[in-house]
């Protein structure tokens, strides 16, 4: 990366950028840390606290706000300045965190948790927004690698980590190890993290994110009740059509809207979104279900699953890196990246659909790897996507809109196939929560089955978002920071499809 190829926004320069960058990575460990430790520690916090009706919920409570959230960060990020937001979300995020170490029943858990969701829902999606601000398109792929290393390192000590903090101290500390990580990287964005002041005089859309924070959350909340049958699950079904209606006739009139339909219009970010939220979808499935088959299928406890989780995330720093580097030194443009890793993910699929109790370490080591490299060909790439489409000025709202698509998949990804898994497994009881390795014996081959129906459903919906890529423009990525305007990417920039297919 040149010097003149770095920054111009607000005179950074080279070291300026890459300490910014440095910052942004203390958020991108928050994350990670989190999403990764908690799945290791939620069956022992179920023991403890009692409450196994409530289990799903302290996972939708944090899913909720976090999406939700998402799209607000993105619309303040634009009014305010990313880093004041990027302040208010890791610091939201710290505190819901002691809160939740510190909870003493399982009310308290689900209410804390949807308090580090409101954090959370900004961690990730301003990191992109900051990055994108003192880093060209073109370029920001390298820098994409570099977050994408954080969270891979990050996943992979989460596992470990959880296990371990459970085993040998107490669950609590898989939440509270967040505060003083928390702390310093509040003390890091606000001391070292220079951007120019960005302060624009435009209103929120509180009605619209009314709407959409009810649709989400009527959504998810049906989801996840799996019943689809059921008067309950109808209703809150037939609320997120209506809300869904209304929230898309907000947009037309309000005078400023949450999210302007005329950024979804363009085929590059109507396209890019669709995929994303395929993805979700698809996702959800390995990166999910693959810790369930190493510990329940295997018999592996936590710390051993954590470390059998290690090709996958190197692959998916590996993939991220490599389309990275490809994309600011070779190609310039980042459709055939991202058609290309859409494929590997679907193939990825289908290998663990083909793992059983008896399958080797290999195999499943050899699908992790694949599913990683497409990961990190795909996710982050598609954000590149859409904010090399629109003006600077709407950068966050686009990016978070990016992240909301994917989470709404990831979601749906959850609640459909948890509904499949729990649909082909009978007798399990309590024990499965509290210690999966009893259930190794009894029911192991029945949760082969069931996730090797999981894993087999989502190849159709990656063969979809195969076909979609196809229909990407091939656009040249941007080599500067400057805005285009309103009028978006220059036309002689674009290349046709039509004309010159995939290069």
């Amino acid at each position: 990366m040149t010097e003149t190829g770095v920054a111009r926004l607000g005179g950074l320069t080279r070291w300026q950028v890459r300490t910014v960058l440095v910052v942004l990575l203390s958020g991108q460990l928050l994350s990670a840390l989190d999403q990764t430790i908690v799945g290791t520690v939620l069956p022992t916090i179920v023991g403890n606290l009692g409450s196994l009706d409530d289990f799903a919920l302290v996972v939708t409570a944090y899913l909720l706000t976090s999406t939700v959230s998402t799209a607000l960060y993105g619309k303040l990020a634009d009014l305010y300045g990313p880093k004041p937001m990027y302040l208010v979300a890791i610091a939201v995020f710290t505190v819901g965190s002691l809160l939740v170490g510190l909870s003493q029943n399982m009310g308290q858990m689900i209410a804390f948790r949807a308090v580090q969701g409101l954090g959370a829902g900004g961690l990730v999606v301003l990191a992109f927004t900051i990055s994108s601000s003192v880093v060209p398109p073109r370029q920001i792929g390298k820098i994409q690698g570099l977050v994408g290393a954080m969270y891979a390192l990050a996943s992979l000590a989460g596992p470990l980590v959880g296990g371990a903090f459970t085993a040998y101290v107490s669950w609590r500390w898989a939440f509270l190890v967040n505060v003083p990580i928390g702390v310093l990287a509040l003390i890091a964005v606000a001391g070292l993290l220079k951007l120019p002041a960005t302060r624009r005089d435009h209103t929120v859309d509180y009605l619209g994110a009314l709407l959409l924070s009810a649709g989400v959350s009527t959504l998810v909340l049906a989801t996840v009740r799996g019943e689809w049958t059921s008067m309950p699950t109808i209703a809150l079904l037939a609320a997120t059509l209506v809300l869904a209606v209304l929230f898309v006739l907000r947009l037309r009139t309000a005078p400023e809207p949450l999210v302007p339909l005329a950024l979804l219009r363009g085929r590059e970010v109507a396209v890019a979104m669709a995929v994303t939220f395929l993805v979700g979808v698809a996702i959800i499935g390995g990166y999910f279900f693959l810790p369930i088959y190493l510990q329940v299928v295997r018999g592996q406890d936590p710390v051993t699953a954590g470390l059998n989780l290690l090709p996958l995330m190197i692959a998916v720093m590996v993939g991220s890196g490599i389309s990275g580097w490809l994309i600011a030194s070779v190609l310039g443009r980042m459709k055939p990246v991202v058609v290309a890793g859409s494929v590997i993910m679907t193939i990825s699929l289908y290998l663990f659909s083909t793992l059983t109790a008896e399958s080797g370490t290999w195999a499943v080591w050899g699908a992790e790897a694949v599913l990683g490299i497409g990961m990190g060909m795909v996710i982050s790439k598609l954000i590149v996507a859409v904010q090399n489409a629109v003006p600077r000025e709407h950068m966050g709202t686009i990016t978070a809109q990016a992240a909301f698509f994917r989470t709404i998949g990831s979601s749906v990804g959850a609640a459909v196939f948890g509904a499949v898994v729990a649909a082909r497994i009978n007798g399990a009881d309590r024990v499965v929560y509290t210690d999966p390795r009893a259930l190794h014996a009894g029911l192991a081959e029945q949760f082969a089955d069931a996730l090797r129906v999981v894993f087999l459903a989502g190849v159709p919906v990656m063969l979809a978002a195969v076909v979609l890529t196809l229909l990407l423009p091939n656009t040249k990525l941007r080599a500067d920071v400057s805005p285009w305007g309103d009028e978006g990417p220059r036309e002689e920039e674009q290349d046709s499809d039509s004309e010159k297919g995939i290069r």
